[in-house]
């Protein structure tokens, strides 16, 4: 909490702020929850689809969540739904017109800065996938299957409109989320293996204080010889590795995969292409404009030859 402090971004002290706000809500909270479950005992199947971006921990994500719930017709779980973890869909759907979202696309780790603007949403995911962001079951029974629904149906029934969320986590359950969810649909997002890497290692020094704590889907926590290069390429090949198998499982037509430099060079192509494949009309994208690519050495000399080293022993063609 120090280091999101002292690092000045407006999305970390946003993200701060929302967490001391979180406790006089409590109350609120609750009682919306008694509005809550009425929603969801009543609720059907949904029927629109539920969009979901995955990908590796720093592969581009968190943008291309941004630029998908800018510019395509979605409803989506935003930092005001994450102060309400019993009742996400009342307040959604009651309070969302008060929150204001500047379009920004700058963010401090996943974290985005206004009220209004796109969450992860782990307080819905931990209901079903549990309260450990690192690791994920790989099945779901029946019940929690039908849970799920039911929370997708009251929401589509809320908000008429699909809904769209970006959460790392759900990388490693597609194929559990896509046999109990018919509607699901996974935009997967990939970058240079390398550059992930990089900016994992450069993750652990900013959120964890310390290279050789684990941070992000697949981490193993602490490196047992310090070895931390060693470890952020081992994390990096075990999440491609889970997102290949995942991918696996998937029926044919329920994915759709872009690459992180395709997102920073022509955006606006990107949400037409995703609008087309999902069958609704974008927003204006005419001042969307392209992003610089942050794929560029950052680590010392010596730390990213080691990096190189190791990433291309992993992913060599040969």
């Amino acid at each position: 909490m120090k280091r999101m402090l002292a690092s000045r971004h407006p999305a970390a002290r946003s993200a701060l702020g929302r967490e001391a706000l979180r406790y006089p809500l409590i109350p609120v909270d609750r009682v919306m929850g008694l509005f809550e479950r009425r929603r969801l005992q009543s609720a059907g199947d949904p029927e629109l689809p539920i969009v979901l971006v995955v990908g590796l921990p720093r592969s581009g994500t968190t943008l291309l969540g941004q630029v998908l719930t800018a510019h395509l017709p979605v409803s989506f779980p935003s930092n005001l739904t994450e102060l309400f973890p019993h009742a996400p869909i009342t307040a959604t759907h009651r309070l969302g017109r008060f929150a204001r979202r500047r379009v920004r696309y700058e963010t401090f780790y996943g974290n985005t800065a206004s009220l209004g603007s796109p969450n992860d949403a782990f307080s819905i995911w931990n209901r079903w996938l549990g309260a450990d962001r690192y690791h994920t079951p790989s099945q779901l029974d029946p019940a929690t299957g039908a849970q799920m629904r039911r929370f997708f149906g009251a929401w589509e029934l809320a908000m008429g409109r699909p809904f769209l969320n970006k959460n790392n986590r759900n990388t490693a359950a597609m194929g559990a989320l896509a046999e109990h969810l018919p509607t699901a649909r996974f935009v997967v997002i990939r970058r240079d293996p390398l550059f992930v890497a990089q900016s994992l290692v450069e993750a652990r020094q900013v959120v964890q204080g310390d290279r050789r704590v684990g941070w992000g889907l697949g981490a193993e926590g602490v490196a047992g010889d310090d070895d931390y290069i060693t470890d952020v390429a081992d994390q990096v090949q075990r999440v491609e590795q889970t997102l290949d198998e995942q991918l696996a499982r998937l029926p044919a037509g329920v994915t759709r995969q872009v690459t992180y430099a395709a997102l920073c060079a022509d955006p606006a192509g990107l949400v037409r292409d995703v609008a087309g494949w999902l069958g609704v009309v974008p927003a204006d994208t005419a001042g969307l404009e392209p992003f610089a690519v942050a794929d560029r050495p950052r680590l010392e000399p010596a730390e990213f030859d080691r990096l190189t080293e190791e990433i291309g022993r992993r992913f060599s063609s040969g």
